[in-house]
């Protein structure tokens, strides 16, 4: 937990005025330039930035390099920042591949049959992984870790051997699109490559950017050309909470080659001083399902479980987004097949006329469904946590616990268009989007998140603590099925059966319950093994089922074809319980 930090930084883009955007691009095409030289001048030197001798990135790239473009003192020292978070963060990567360097190994890669093509073991580097956090318990993040094999595996596929050293493995990380950031500088107000003041009253933003003109000129009176940004109505909320922080100018690049320059507004705010715990009763537990998105369920400290679970149905939501993936990849296909097309004929043959004209077209269209489909999953993720959230607040829990899946990459179970969907929504929506909003806004709150061990918590009864088979249905018990859907205790005198997502989220809530009696007891955090003996049993307890929820407000609008849905997400995404409806109506309102 981060009990030591009061204040939480947020960014929210801002694209500037059309009328400053030439020149924005100008800057970026610039520094980025200044950037990608220092970065591969430095590149021989990256173990002396494992090592931060200052808080700063600039300060430390000054102490070891000269500009390579003079544009001035503070326009470098923004640039040298930019650099050095690069270098810095290379550095902590490279310190991870020294822990997988004795782990590579042929076993790795599946050699080539006459069916099938050589490839990447991915059961072999899951684990590998495994093996290295239980040997070392500061192995770092699982995440990286597993990208780092993967990339050692994909340069075995292409050189024949192993690296030996990160620098033969990875290329100069060299900016493709520009960003600057604005922390070198001497602030808002006294800045020497930007000024910037806000009306929050009108809702405005004043800026001006130090940029250089067509013939790369850097003008004096830079600080006169101002613009107007107008501040949507979230932004002027933070920055009355909180404090505005240095702003970083960022460059987006569509797929067409479209290119604009947005300005990353950030505000420092206060956060919710996280309870001790001490102050810990109860524990919400949530599973990501394989049914519905999510399963909720309330745990305390004795092993009660404290009112029904909570399951938040995404079919729907994720039959829109399954159809709009089908629609990039026929959109794909067009474009392969008119590249195809052009490249029969000559440049300058007329015959490749139609090609030229509709690629455009169609990669535009490609990336504005791509926008689509990260703008949904976004707003997914941000649904998911305030839910997630409600519910914590309701059963007065002051910690959440939640399934870490950062070393579990859903493989080998796709089988069917189902299965390769939900293995997508798995890997690219699960693993991203929400677990970083969660995060985020939980430590915005004051309430805890812990991720526990995944291992077994969907294969164990949350009664008796033994091991249980999961089948596709109750009704089709005579089949044991590794991921079914309703789990059965193989206990004859204890025979739990429920949904295999329900008994998931009451086993996570158990170790969170476990790790707030050990640091209790101990003072110290640690996260146990559904198997291990001090993780209690659970057992249901009918009473406080009620939830503190406001009075009964008007929430008609919720109730589509007889299923209550989420305020906002009609006919998307439902929350479903054993609760009453007028309490259900609270709650998704």
């Amino acid at each position: 937990m981060r009990a030591s930090r009061d204040q939480q930084s947020l960014s929210y883009p801002l694209r500037l005025p059309d009328e400053i955007q030439a020149d924005a691009l100008r800057l970026l095409d610039t520094s980025r330039e200044v950037i990608n030289l220092t970065v591969t001048a430095l590149w021989d030197r990256l173990d002396e930035f494992a090592t931060r001798t200052n808080t700063h990135a600039y300060k430390q790239v000054e102490e070891m390099t000269v500009p390579p473009l003079v544009h001035g003192h503070r326009q470098w020292r923004c640039e040298a920042e930019q650099a050095g978070r690069i270098l810095r963060g290379q550095a902590e990567r490279k310190q991870q591949f020294a822990l997988i360097l004795p782990l590579l190994e042929q076993g790795m890669i599946q050699p080539k049959t006459e069916t099938k093509r050589a490839g990447k073991d991915r059961k072999a580097i899951k684990q590998a992984v495994a093996d290295l956090r239980e040997a070392n318990s500061d192995g770092g993040n699982a995440v990286e870790l597993q990208s780092l094999i993967e990339q050692s595996c994909n340069f075995y596929l292409q050189n024949g051997s192993f690296p030996d050293t990160y620098e033969e493995m990875q290329p100069v990380p060299v900016l493709r699109a520009g960003i600057l950031p604005y922390a070198g500088d001497d602030g808002h107000r006294m800045g020497q490559t930007y000024r910037m003041s806000y009306d929050l009253d009108h809702k405005s933003l004043t800026l001006a950017l130090r940029t250089p003109d067509e013939r790369g000129t850097w003008a004096r009176t830079w600080r006169e050309n101002t613009v107007q940004v107008p501040l949507p109505d979230i932004v002027v909320t933070r920055a009355k909470a909180g404090k505005p922080l240095a702003p970083s100018l960022r460059e987006i690049v569509e797929a067409d080659g479209t290119r604009f320059a947005v300005l990353d507004f950030i505000v420092e705010v206060p956060v919710e001083r996280p309870a001790t715990f001490e102050q810990m009763q109860t524990v919400l537990g949530f599973d990501w399902g394989v049914r519905v998105l999510v399963t909720a369920s309330v745990v305390d400290l004795d092993g009660n479980q404290i009112g029904r679970p909570f399951f938040l149905d995404t079919g729907p939501f994720d039959g829109r987004q399954a159809r709009l993936r089908r629609q990039i990849d026929q959109l794909k296909a067009k474009v392969t097949h008119l590249e195809k097309q052009q490249d029969r004929f000559p440049i300058g043959d007329p015959r490749r006329k139609p090609s030229e004209d509709a690629l455009p077209l169609l990669r535009r269209e490609i990336s504005r469904c791509w926008r689509k489909y990260e703008a949904r999953n976004n707003d997914l993720g941000h649904l998911v946590a305030n839910i997630l959230l409600v519910l914590a607040i309701a059963f007065d829990c002051k910690l959440i616990a939640g399934e870490s899946l950062k070393s579990m990459k859903s493989a080998g179970r796709g089988r069917g268009t189902k299965g390769r969907w939900r293995n997508w929504r798995n890997n690219a929506q699960v693993r991203g989007a929400l677990w970083r909003i969660l995060r985020y806004k939980c430590f915005l709150t004051g309430i805890c998140l812990e991720w526990q061990q995944p291992r077994h918590t969907s294969h164990v009864c949350p009664r008796c603590g033994e091991p249980a088979n999961t089948y596709a249905s109750p009704e089709h018990r005579s089949k044991v099925i590794d991921w079914g859907a309703w789990l059965c205790c193989s206990n004859p005198k204890c025979l739990w059966n429920g949904s295999r997502d329900y008994a998931a989220s009451l086993n996570i809530a158990r170790l969170g319950a476990a790790l707030i009696r050990h640091a209790q007891t101990t003072e110290r955090v640690k996260h146990l093994s559904i198997t291990d003996p001090s993780v209690q049993p659970v057992s249901y307890m009918g009473t406080r089922a009620a939830l503190r929820l406001p009075p009964l407000a008007s929430r008609g609008h919720l109730i589509a074809s007889g299923r209550i849905y989420c305020n906002g997400w009609r006919l998307s995404v439902k929350l479903r319980s054993s609760y009453a409806t007028p309490i259900m109506l609270r709650l998704c309102g």
